[in-house]
């Protein structure tokens, strides 16, 4: 049988075995953490990592791997005190108890249960004598065979079609386990080693080459991928590659046929770079720009062997058998969104490589193991991120409150000035000057020393970086009691401060350097996404249905349907698919109506929805607007019953070639009633006026998200007050628009910006919550056209 490591490995479990360290295959653990293993909706307790053994006991929380097969084996060192015994978990594929093992020294050692069932009774196995027990569990052929010590104990029939994951608990006293490993069949040859049946590019096929029966990229340059004609969905994919010093390449997996790995896909990052480099989301077996590799075993010019494991959300990788990367992507902000199959491809990144011994070990296709579908326990770190790169959270009820401190310092002398004090949990996010003058400093939960210093204009990165704005700074500063917010060696400066507070459901981690407390990946799949919004991509390939209208004429004083969509379901973005000339002016309007309603729920001029190609702009870094093939919007809308979007003109002349398209997340039988649940967007237009400083006012239940404003020339500058139920909310009399907005002048920012006299602000990172009513008011009463947008319990 050839293995997934292309060495050639003898199963029979009848003679004696060496030690699981001698065993080749891929390990299923690090030696240093228990990355690669989920443990439910709380962290692991009770296990220590010490000399590349993993200890339990009696408390020790059940572990959860995501590795799962069918055929193969699985070999391991174990030991466990006269009280103590592993429990060997391997629960059923999709669904199901599947197998238990349970290993101890004495009598029923390696008892095997299906479900409640013993089917095996296991053996008595003595003691160890010092040393560590050897267990291997082999599967072939419709049957599945264990041993301990390298002795044979039984051999059960178990049905070839089953597959099971992998876990661990410990049960009694204390239990060690060590060299635990896996192997597969490597299944069939993917490349034939005389030429490219079964594989195409758009790019140059001629840059590849056969030598030797080896694929080589001869001739680099193309910039682009080698990909296979089949779609795979579940498989193990093997290899071996050698690039020259310096090399860059990547395999790409679950690609759309005309996707992009590292958009659309997963892109697993080949890169020969020095030993010494930080681990980042540009090293080999990155996730491409979204999940840094958990550890490096790539050697520089020479041959390197890949297994890349795809299961359902688990996407896994081992480099010369050593276990560098895992994600789960349904608990991933950005690859949850990505396909579910698709091609396996090779790229050209102008470097030469050679790769050879390509296999692919296919699994049915389907969802995975269903506990690894639970969602993340929610954190005030999580909840912050995917609201800004999944917008349609902020549809969701959740009791997260913002708030605003603001502070103007007109000193004679330069002395410290407190900006805040705030009392947690909770985490400023926002951080908006006038002025880079002195210094900051953070001190967090009562500290007698402040965990972070600054200059202003360094806040951005010397903090969790969020993204490269320089002002306003976007961040995540955690506090789980306190933050004092301090300025020094500064005279004059503006300030306001935006931050969140938490519910005790959501924990927050308090800030001890860039990164502390996220989930490993997500602060770079965040900074990929700002960073690839530059180019416009945004999911525009995404598995979701389309729906939309080709260019038409709407003429003047028609309204007619662009899109419209039945049932129940989630837009998660809006393209206009027109010149961006249209959005000059206020001729075109857009109305989205939603759940047969007799009203529009938002009815605008078209620029006030793409507010940023006004002037026919271009892609900034960002978050929200996007323009590729069309100016984009991201903000969701969820609808119960369904949801049709107008175009109206209310100029004078035809405006021709306006087309529409939406990305739609049909609701399934799974999530309908809390897609319904969901809170719907509004939009609030208002014209220009000339009395009265009523600026924005909403009732009912729900959160301002957005804020797009025509400001007359020289005024208002100032907010009055904002009134939440009622009742003044503190920090925001007589905060200036500039530092709402942003900056001061003409701008453009990943949340914000101004061109011209047009301005507008998604509060994405810190909306503002209202249980009965919503009052803004301007400290002056002539007041330009204005879009504000909530989120509404319908």
């Amino acid at each position: 049988m050839r293995l997934s490591l292309a060495v050639s490995l003898s199963l029979a479990l009848t003679a004696s075995l060496p030690a699981a360290g001698d065993i080749p295959g891929v390990k299923l653990m690090r030696p240093d953490s228990l990355a690669g293993w989920t443990y439910g909706e709380k962290p692991p307790a009770g296990w220590t990592i010490s000399e590349g053994k993993l200890h339990g006991c009696r408390d020790s929380t059940p572990l959860l791997s995501g590795f799962s097969a069918a055929d193969g084996e699985q070999r391991f060192d174990w030991s466990a005190t006269a009280e103590a015994a592993w429990r060997i978990l391997m629960p059923e594929v999709p669904a199901g108890s599947g197998l238990e093992l349970v290993l101890r020294e004495g009598e029923h050692c390696a008892q095997l249960k299906d479900g409640p069932n013993v089917i095996a009774p296991g053996a008595k196995v003595g003691p160890a004598g010092g040393r560590m027990h050897t267990a291997a569990i082999r599967r072939a052929e419709g049957k599945l065979a264990v041993a301990i010590d390298g002795r044979r104990l039984y051999e059960v029939e178990i049905a070839p079609a089953r597959r099971f994951a992998l876990g661990l608990a410990v049960l009694g006293a204390e239990a060690s386990l060590a060299n635990l490993r896996a192997a597969e069949p490597a299944g069939k040859p993917l490349f034939n080693g005389k030429d490219f049946s079964g594989w195409w590019t758009p790019g140059n096929l001629g840059a590849w080459t056969v030598e030797e029966g080896e694929l080589v990229l001869a001739h680099p340059g193309s910039g682009n991928y080698l990909r296979t004609e089949t779609q795979f969905a579940n498989f193990t994919l093997s290899f071996s590659y050698k690039m020259a010093k310096g090399g860059n390449s990547g395999v790409g997996i679950r690609t759309p046929r005309a996707g992009w790995p590292s958009g659309d896909g997963m892109e697993m990052q080949f890169w020969d770079r020095p030993d010494s480099e930080k681990l980042d989301k540009h090293q080999t077996m990155a996730i491409y720009g979204n999940v840094p590799p958990l550890a490096r075993f790539d050697r520089s010019e020479d041959w390197n062997h890949v297994v890349v494991k795809a299961d359902g959300p688990m996407v896994s990788a081992w480099v010369n058998g050593e276990l560098v990367q895992q994600v789960n992507t349904l608990q991933h902000p950005e690859l949850k969104h990505r396909h579910p199959q698709g091609w396996i491809g090779f790229q050209d990144h102008n470097d030469k490589i050679r790769i050879r011994d390509v296999r692919v070990l296919e699994a049915p296709p389907g969802p995975g193991l269903e506990a690894w579908r639970r969602p993340l326990p929610a954190t005030g770190e999580t909840v912050v991120l995917d609201r800004l790169m999944n917008p349609e959270r902020l549809s969701v009820p959740e009791a997260v409150r913002s708030g605003v401190a603001c502070r103007s310092i007109a000193a004679d002398n330069s002395s410290e000035h407190v900006l805040a004090e705030l009392a947690g949990p909770g985490a400023v996010v926002r951080v908006a000057r006038s002025s880079d003058e002195g210094d900051l400093a953070f001190y967090f939960d009562g500290e007698d020393r402040p965990r972070l210093e600054c200059k202003p204009a360094d806040l951005w990165h010397a903090g969790t970086e969020i993204s490269e704005d320089t002002g306003p700074v976007l961040t995540f500063l955690g506090y789980e009691k306190s933050l004092r917010i301090v300025l020094r060696n500064a005279r004059n400066a503006d300030y306001r401060i935006e931050y969140l507070r938490f519910p005790a459901g959501i924990p927050v981690t308090t800030f001890d350097g860039a990164g502390s407390g996220f989930p490993h990946g997500w602060l770079s799949a965040v900074n990929y996404r700002h960073e690839q919004f530059d180019w416009g991509v945004h999911r525009e390939n995404d598995p979701r249905p389309r729906f939309g209208c080709e260019p038409r004429t709407i003429q003047p004083g028609r309204t007619e349907v662009l899109v419209h969509v039945p049932g129940t379901g989630i837009v998660h973005w809006t393209k206009l698919l027109a010149a961006k000339t249209v959005l000059a002016d206020n001729d075109l309007w857009l109305e989205a109506t939603v759940d047969g309603e007799s009203q529009p729920a938002v009815s605008a001029p078209a620029r006030y929805w793409f507010p940023l190609f006004a002037g026919n702009s271009d892609n900034p870094h960002g978050f929200i607007l996007v323009d590729r093939g069309g100016p984009t919007n991201m903000l969701a809308m969820p609808f119960g019953e369904g949801i049709t979007i107008s175009a109206r003109n209310c100029g004078k002349k035809p405006v021709p070639g306006i087309g529409f398209l939406v990305s739609v997340e049909p609701a399934t039988d799974a999530n309908r009633e809390a897609i319904k649940a969901r809170m719907r967007l509004r939009g609030v237009f208002q014209p220009a006026s000339g009395d009265g400083n009523l600026w924005i006012e909403q009732a009912g239940r729900g959160r301002w998200v957005a804020l797009v404003y025509q400001q007359p020339e020289g005024r208002p500058r100032a907010v009055d007050s904002l009134e939440i139920d009622g009742h003044p909310a503190e920090g925001w009399r007589g905060g200036t628009l500039d530092l709402f907005f942003g900056q001061a002048g003409d701008f453009r920012k990943c949340l914000s910006g101004r061109n011209g006299n047009l301005a507008w602000r998604y509060l994405i990172l810190a909306p503002v919550e209202f249980e009965r009513s919503l009052v803004l008011k301007s400290s002056g009463d002539k007041l330009g056209e204005r879009l504000a947008l909530f989120y509404v319990r319908h």
